[in-house]
């Protein structure tokens, strides 16, 4: 019994290796990623808030001209501004 276990272990030792430190580094990445997901959506929902208030409110012509920007990417910067905290 000892020398079949023995054998297994010689023969796959390096695949059960390097699998039981990829699930480690996943769980160890798992909140950095759920944290990533979260602030992606809070993004999004801003964007779309900010971009219904500027096309709702007049920002000015100056704004625009001064910036270079288009109003969406004017909203995308304020709903990245919103999530970053």
């Amino acid at each position: 019994m000892t020398n079949k276990f023995y054998q297994w272990w010689k023969n796959h030792r390096r695949v059960v290796t390097f699998g039981g430190f990829l699930l480690l580094l996943g769980f160890y990445l798992s909140p950095v990623i759920k944290e990533a997901k979260y602030k992606n959506i809070c993004i999004s929902i801003s964007e779309k808030g900010a971009l219904n208030k500027f096309k709702g409110d007049d920002i000015g012509e100056t704004l625009l001209k001064e910036t270079g920007l288009t109003i969406a990417e004017l909203a995308k910067i304020e709903g990245y501004k919103n999530c970053i905290k």
